[in-house]
This record gives C-alpha cells, structure tokens and sequence, in this order.
C-alpha cells in the first residue's frame, strides 16, 4: 500500500501540488482516527501537507485530526457548519448521526465548500455544500481513491478530477 501511496502523491505533485513528508507522529492516535480503516490511517499518516498549488483543496494529513490543530478549517468543519444551521434538535442530530459514518480526508474551498469522506463501511463519498450530507458514493472502497489518482492522466472522467485536477473532461 505504501508504494501505491507514493505514486499518487507523485501524481498530484505532477499535477503542481505540494507535498510535505511525514512528521514524527505525536502522542498516538489522535481519537478521530481510532474507528478508521488501517488503510486510511496509512494513507492520512503518509505526508504532512498534500495540498493543490492554491491551497484550495486538501487532503488531511493525521495531525490535522489532533485536538487543537492548527489551520484554518478543522477536520470537522463541515460538521460544525451544517449543526449550525439545523433548525431543529432532530435535524442536529441527524446531521451528527452522519458524521458519526463519515470521515473527512479532503477539503476544498475551490468551487464553494466540498469533500470527500470515508464512510464506515469503507467506500468514499464526496458531498457539497449547502447540504453536505447528501454524499454520493465516489469510489465504493478507500484503495480505489489512490489507485484513481495514480491512474492520472490516463483517465480524466469523473467528477473527482475537478477535485484534484482542475478538469473533468479530456482535452
């Protein structure tokens, strides 16, 4: 898995993105990674900063899910947003009953607020803003995302490619 890990880091970097190795893990796992699959443990564990040539799009890497990270959005920012604008105490708890199945990997602020997630049973699924929880399923499992990524620039088809590449069709 590792060497799958590095060639879709090297693709995003072909693609102008930055990309920070790992720094000394600190203090364990930090609790928003205690249910997650091994694999995505790996994957978050595998740079420090991976993020589009305009900061706009970010995968999050394991210290941004530790208790007082630094940044200017938290892991779970999305969340916090749509329990903000819930207008009933059954929406609020609707909304956490989500992301209690979902954890964000990637952010973006590019084209309004967007994400992809790894669900509980492992598929990844991206949703938008305003109503982050209506997610689609993007791949059905985590290793099919880096295996997509390195793929590039063989396929140039699907709607993650806006995400990471700024492109969605073949030119």
């Amino acid at each position: 898995m590792t060497g799958l890990f590095q060639r879709a880091a090297g693709c995003l970097q072909e693609a102008g993105w930055t990309h920070e190795p790992p720094l000394p893990a600190k203090d364990g796992l930090p609790s928003a990674l205690q249910a997650a699959p091994e694999t995505v443990i790996r994957w978050v564990s595998s740079f420090s900063v991976l993020s589009s040539s305009d900061d706009t799009v970010w995968f999050l890497s394991r210290d941004d899910y530790s208790p007082g990270a630094e940044g200017a959005f938290a892991w779970n920012e999305l969340e916090v947003l749509s329990i903000q604008a819930a207008t009933t105490d059954d929406e609020a708890v609707e909304v956490s009953r989500f992301w209690k199945r979902h954890l964000p990997i990637l952010l973006s602020v590019r084209n309004g607020y967007e994400y992809l997630a790894v669900r509980d049973d492992g598929a990844v699924v991206h949703g938008t803003e305003p109503e982050f929880e209506e997610a689609v399923v993007a791949f059905p499992h985590f290793e099919d995302l880096p295996t997509y990524i390195s793929s590039r620039p063989a396929r140039r088809d699907h709607f993650v490619d806006e995400l990471l590449f700024g492109a969605t069709s073949n030119p």
